[in-house]
Parts: structure tokens; C-alpha cells; sequence
């Protein structure tokens, strides 16, 4: 049953008493929203009050963007619904909150976010809100500790792993961040005249053998609740909160995939603002940031944190360089980038991303700290 403005609200009305959220008889409207290129993305509202709204999200059994000669199993949204109920149980002021599932319609209903931004286009703005890494910090610390494997025991390990067997949505982000881009792959794009540093990436051995290094670590290691998207794409601001969306990868992995490709959007977004030191340093500010309040917040037996911190330091600076890496030369580019216009000034800044995310992947065990990794900048 795939839904559309004319039939949402009365599925909504069919199901007044699960969600609870209009009167029985609110004469509701519905439009599309977003640009997302996987699901249907709707707000729906009180016709007599529009502010009175909450957000319903479809996923078709294929890839919205492409249409349904690309199916794509909608499964994918049961994984999110697990994910916003857990986040919603550990974090309820830093995610949406969730309403309804409907599995056989593959629906979601939940808080409409509005009057929030996308972070990503804040910081293409050159507009840097130190609360908003403070609280994606404070997140990804709580919700990655409260669920990490050494935290629990064996038979809440083995839910996670159970619940949040996302094999599907894993594998296309492995394709995609660590093999695709560094291969001759028909979705790889770049700018022209930037083919040599390309070459070079793609023949560089030691970068190669930890680009797979990642990538196991990537597929095999499960140790907390992962996000997997977690990018400034997938965090929606105001002035004062961060709200963080699409968890339709969600994963039980190595949570350092989390942390790594946060910060990679803010180096991007760093690396965008190459003639703005202003920027820059507010955004190394962030950086910094959001680790310390990770830190601080991923609770554990002192015994043991210093050194599970360590291992997940490490593996973020990797995940953050195969993050950045691919958003040059892979499918998935980034506005941060693309929005540059002027051609020599974007070859400059992809050029040094290219240099900057290649030596983090090659050199994440020899840094040992957020601040040594910023002053490499």
C-alpha cells in the first residue's frame, strides 16, 4: 500500500486510536517534504491550525529516486523504528519523537521537526553553533555506552545484534565508502583536473590495505548501536538543539563509524571555507567539542575506558578520511563542496580533502588525540 496526499489522512484516521494525535475529526492535509532519496517523506496537519503537524515516512520497495525498476527492500524502516525507540528511550531531547510503526505499510510516524534547518546547510553558511556539536556529542556518548557490548550482558548483546541486523543497508554503505570509490566504478564522479591525485589514491598500497582494514572492522565488529548515516545531512537545528533523523542504517558495529563521519562533514564543510579562518576555527572548535563531550558522556568501568575510548578514537580518524575520501571521488557528493563555483578554487579544496582524509586513513594508529588530529590541518 503506497500512500500518497490523498490517502494519508484517512490511514491516519483509521488509526486515531494508536497514534493519538488529532481529534477524531480534524479535517487533515498532507504534503510532501524533503528531498531524500530513498522514502516518502510527509507532513500532515490540522487544517484549521497548520502548526498542529506530525511527520508520516514511507519506504516504497525501492529506491525513491531511481523509481522501482531499483527495488530496495523496505525493511529498512522496521531497523529506524527499533533505532528512534531506543534513542527515544536514552536521548528523547536529541531525536524525534516516534508515534507509530506500521510494518506492512512500512510507515513511520513521528514529531515534525518544524521550524528546524539542516546543520549542513547552517554550515554551509558559514553559521558554526557550538551547542549543536555539544549535543550530537552528548548523543552519540549516551546512546553508544548505553548499549555497548562491554556495558552489557550476553543475552542484551545477542537483542542488539538480533534487532539490529541491518545486513542489507551495511552492505551498500561498505560498497560505497570503502570499495566503490577507489575502483573504476561507473557511479564515480569527480572534477576535471582531478585525476592524478585520483590515481594516486587508487594506487596507493598502503592506503588500499587500510581502506580494507576499515572495512572489516566495518562488517565485522559489533559493538554498540551505530546510526550509520550520521552526517550533517541527518542532523536537523534550531538555535538552541540538534535533532538527529534517518536511521535507516542503523547498525550494531563499531560505533567509531558514528563519530567518524560527523566530524568528516565538518572537515568538509572546514575545507569549504578555505578562505575563512573565522569559519575554520569554529568549526576546529566543534571538533574538538563533540569529542570531549563524547567522552565525558560514554559512561563505563574506569578500567576499561580509557582503553575502549582509544579504540574507538582510533577507528573514527579512519572512518573520518574514508568519509571525506569518498564524498570527492565516490557517488555521494556533498553541497558543502559542489556548491563551490568557482572551478580552480573547488579543484584547491578537493585536492587538500583528498590529501588531508588519505593521510588520516594511513596514519590513524600513530594519532593519538583530537587535538593532535586538528593541528594537522
Amino acid at each position: 500500500m503506497e500512500l500518497n496526499r490523498e490517502t494519508i489522512p484517512q490511514y491516519l484516521r483509521e488509526r486515531q486510536t494508536e497514534i493519538d494525535f488529532f481529534d477524531v475529526d480534524t479535517e487533515l492535509h498532507a504534503e510532501e517534504i524533503g528531498d531524500g532519496n530513498l522514502n516518502f517523506v510527509y507532513r500532515v496537519f490540522d487544517a484549521a491550525r497548520p502548526e498542529f503537524s506530525l511527520v508520516l515516512k514511507q519506504a516504497p520497495p525501492y529506491i525513491k529516486i531511481l523509481g522501482p525498476d531499483y527495488p530496495l527492500s523496505p525493511e529498512r524502516l522496521t531497523y529506524e523504528s527499533r533505532a528512534l525507540e531506543i534513542y527515544n528511550r536514552f536521548t528523547n531531547e536529541t531525536v524525534p519523537t516516534h508515534y507509530y510503526f506500521d510494518s506492512d505499510a512500512a510507515v513511520i510516524v513521528m514529531e515534525d521537526l518544524r521550524g528546524y534547518r539542516l546543520l549542513r546547510d547552517d554550515l554551509i553558511a558559514g553559521k558554526v553553533n557550538q551547542v549543536i556539536p555539544e549535543q550530537i556529542g552528548r548523543f552519540m556518548g549516551i546512546a553508544h555506552s548505553k548499549t555497548y557490548a562491554d556495558n552489557l550482558d550476553n543475552s542484551a548483546v545477542d537483542k542488539y545484534r538480533k534487532d539490529f541486523a541491518n545486513i542489507l543497508m551495511q552492505s551498500i554503505t561498505a560498497d560505497y565508502v570503502f570499495t566503490l570509490p577507489f575502483t573504476e566504478h561507473e557511479t564515480n564522479f569527480y572534477t576535471d583536473g582531478l585525476g592524478v591525485a585520483v590515481d594516486q589514491l587508487k594506487t596507493d598500497r598502503q592506503f588500499l590495505q587500510e581502506a580494507d582494514e576499515l572495512k572489516r572492522i566495518f562488517l565485522s565488529v559489533q559493538r554498540g548501536l551505530t546510526h550509520g548515516d550520521l552526517h550533517t545531512g541527518s542532523v536537523m537545528v534550531s538555535d538552541k538543539s540538534a535533532k538527529v533523523i534517518d536511521a535507516e542504517f542503523v547498525f550494531y558495529g563499531p560505533v567509531g563509524f558514528d563519530v567518524g563521519l560527523f566530524w568528516a562533514n565538518y572537515l568538509l564543510s572546514y575545507y569549504s571555507h578555505i578562505d575563512n579562518a573565522k569559519v575554520q576555527s569554529e568549526i576546529i572548535t566543534a571538533i574538538i567539542q563533540t569529542w570531549e563531550t563524547y567522552t565525558e558522556e560514554f559512561k563505563m568501568d574506569p578500567s576499561l575506558k580509557f582503553r575502549i575510548l582509544q579504540i574507538i578514537f582510533h577507528e573514527s580518524v579512519g572512518f573520518t578520511g574514508m568519509e571525506m575520501l569518498r564524498r570527492i571521488v565516490g557517488a555521494a557528493h556533498v553541497k558543502d563542496i559542489e556548491s563551490i563555483v568557482d572551478r580552480q578554487r573547488k579543484l584547491r579544496v578537493e585536492t587538500t580533502i583528498l590529501e588531508f582524509g588519505r593521510s588520516l586513513v594511513k596514519e590513524r594508529h600513530n594519532i593519538a588525540t583530537v587535538y593532535e588530529l586538528v593541528e594537522l590541518l
